[in-house]
């Protein structure tokens, strides 16, 4: 998925201040993420725009992490 189509359906930019990624490409990169309850987020980095992960919030404060596709993210926001 296109990085405007994440914008569309709500999702936030917060800028990486990732060192590796900068001597790589030139910046930092960027997380892309979205609530979609207060339990559970989804998030995309910038430089694997087409595999966002699944947050699911646990009580001791980790997650359960899935990988998902762009067509899902779709399908939970809309």
């Amino acid at each position: 998925m296109e990085y405007q189509e994440y914008i569309k359906l709500g999702f936030t930019r917060t800028e990486m201040d990732d060192y590796v990624e900068f001597n790589q490409t030139g910046y930092g990169g960027f997380v892309l993420s979205c609530e979609v309850t207060h339990k559970i987020f989804i998030e995309v980095v910038s430089s694997e725009l087409d595999t966002p992960r699944l947050y699911i919030r646990k009580p001791a404060g980790t997650c359960h992490i899935f990988k998902i596709t762009p067509e899902a993210v779709k399908d939970l926001l809309t």
